[in-house]
């Protein structure tokens, strides 16, 4: 795997999940790094947590704050 859809598909994260989970990951400026986060099991970490719902809590400051932008509609 080389990207966080086919990541997010391999670890059955539904279709709104699996948004999330992409927006977040490429928004976190991880962009550059995707390969290697796919091929070293991170972005598969970061997946589960997305499917256990606890996304936010794993997340620090910058993360959270991309989540609440995306709660609010911005990203």
């Amino acid at each position: 795997m080389t990207t966080y859809e086919e990541v997010a598909l391999a670890c059955g994260l539904d279709e709104q999940k699996s948004r999330r989970y992409v927006v977040y990951m490429r928004g976190r400026s991880w962009r550059a790094k995707e390969a290697t986060h796919c091929q070293t099991g991170y972005a598969a970490e970061w997946a589960e947590r997305f499917k256990m719902g606890v996304e936010y809590v794993a997340s620090d400051l910058e993360g959270r704050a991309l989540l609440d932008a995306m709660k609010d509609g911005m990203a």
